[in-house]
């Protein structure tokens, strides 16, 4: 009994100076799969190399161009490229076109990209290339789901501020930020979310701790199949 109180002793002493080193941690795919088969993953996103060939769309409710802020002005706005969708109450931007631009969106703002979507009061989105390249959002807070449209299960997450890299797929959230798949969940003060490989990366909080929660299966099976956000 000795040694092993002797042998817990040293690994917990351990595992606070890597703590202690490291304040990030990585972790393993395995807490975001527990329920899933191989078939489910990794998940497929938009060839967003491809994306830049296709048309554009706009419609909006109304639209003026702001002659003393060299804006103009949208409501009612709704853009859609292929598989990609952008929603919301108002948007702003200096020039019509998407090749170098940067798009304010404001209320009810909702990105949808296949099976993820996002949403958010506030959002800065970056057109490159006639196509989205990136997204800054902030909310009471930023929401955003993504569905395994094999298994059907719903991974969902939430923070006071979110950045969604459509390039590498990684959704970063930060300031409260909180992760669950129904089976797991993971809280901290910073949180990146691979899309494609359902990697998580998480910083601790301002206790130095990641937090980690995991449901057991009886009531995990019901969380699992809840519906998208809104």
């Amino acid at each position: 009994m000795a040694t092993s109180t002797h042998r817990l002793s040293t690994l917990a002493s351990s595992t606070r100076r890597r703590s202690t080193l490291g304040r990030s941690l990585v972790l393993a795919a395995w807490l975001m799969m527990l329920a899933a088969p191989p078939s489910a993953w990794p998940q497929e996103l938009p060839d967003m190399g491809l994306l830049k060939t296709l048309p554009i769309d706009l419609d909006a409710d109304w639209s003026e161009f702001d002659r003393k802020q060299n804006r103009l002005l949208f409501r009612g706005l709704k853009i859609t490229q292929g598989t990609l969708q952008i929603e919301a109450d108002e948007a702003t931007v200096a020039r019509l076109d998407f090749e170098n631009t940067r798009w304010e969106f404001s209320g009810n703002v909702r990105i949808k990209n296949l099976n993820t979507l996002v949403f958010c009061e506030y959002a800065d989105i970056y057109f490159q290339e006639h196509r989205i390249r990136n997204a800054s959002m902030r909310g009471q807070p930023v929401r955003f789901s993504q569905k395994n449209i094999e298994t059907g299960t719903l991974t969902e997450g939430h923070a006071m501020t979110m950045n969604y890299d459509l390039d590498t797929g990684v959704i970063s959230m930060s300031e409260d930020a909180w992760l669950s798949d129904g089976a797991n969940e993971v809280s901290g003060n910073r949180i990146s979310y691979d899309l494609i490989r359902e990697y998580i990366i998480a910083d601790a909080d301002e206790s130095g701790q990641v937090r980690m929660k995991i449901i057991p299966p009886e009531n995990a099976s019901e969380r699992r199949r809840a519906e998208p956000l809104p």
